[in-house]
């Protein structure tokens, strides 16, 4: 028994070694706003608690149009597309565009 117990506490010693210091923790919250300001005058604005976590849209680059349309001499358009009507069915109906 007193066996086990010297294996057991011979383990358990620690390493000549200190122990390395654990990694510097970085902040996922803005900075503060200054204390000192030497006379300045300092706005400090938070972000939405939210806001941070929204997906922002799309440069125009890449959002296409995905509807059919149909160029016209002198800039017009013509697009068809199907609308529900009043009482679910389904209405075929084309879109006229004239710049003026």
């Amino acid at each position: 028994m007193l066996g086990w117990t010297a294996m057991f506490l011979q383990a358990a010693t620690l390493p000549d070694a200190a122990p390395a210091a654990p990694p510097a923790r970085t902040s996922v919250l803005p900075p503060p706003c200054p204390s000192n300001a030497n006379g300045d005058i300092v706005v400090c604005g938070r972000v939405d608690a939210q806001e941070t976590y929204r997906l922002r849209a799309l440069p125009e680059r890449f959002v296409k149009d995905p509807r059919f349309r149909i160029n016209l001499p002198g800039g017009s358009t013509i697009t068809p597309h199907i609308d529900q009507g009043r009482l679910g069915d389904a209405q075929a109906k084309v879109t006229l565009k004239v710049p003026f």
